[in-house]
């Protein structure tokens, strides 16, 4: 054997490294969960506020896409839509958005939780991007939500 190595020493610096290198994988855990937080905790101290924006159908019914009915729960989840579709935040007005067969009909400031809700459940499909038709009585909806 050679003068000053011991066979425990091989071991123990593969214990190190093994030790290391799991500190290291934790870190970089740690830091990107530090970096979400901070990303959101600046969005939200911003004074930026992310907006519902819905419009309307004017023809009688889409002809692509998925359509979901709206329920009473639906409403119960998102407090912001039930506003602007059936509330006080309901404003009619003759603004086409994009094509002339859809008018928006209203917008109101939503949270950030709320706004992501609001895209995960009623936001486009990840794999075509065609939004779902909100149908409720007998008029059809699109909901895009914004990022200040």
């Amino acid at each position: 054997m050679e003068e000053g190595k011991k066979p425990g020493n091989r071991l123990r610096t593969a214990g190190f490294v093994v030790v290391f290198g799991l500190a290291g994988i934790v870190a970089v855990v740690l830091g990107f969960m530090l970096a979400d937080a901070l990303l959101i905790y600046a969005m939200e101290g911003s004074g930026g506020q992310p907006m519902l924006y819905v419009m309307e159908r004017t023809d009688v019914q889409p002809e692509w896409g998925m359509v979901v009915p709206l329920t009473e729960k639906d409403f119960a989840d998102h407090p912001a839509l039930d506003a602007v579709i059936r509330g006080d935040e309901r404003n009619p007005s003759g603004w086409e958005w994009g094509m002339s067969d859809r008018r928006f009909i209203g917008g109101t400031n939503v949270s950030y939780a709320e706004s992501r809700a609001l895209q995960d459940t009623y936001g486009p499909d990840r794999e075509t991007w065609v939004y779902p038709h909100l149908e409720y009585e007998g008029a059809y909806y699109l909901v895009v939500t914004t990022w200040s």
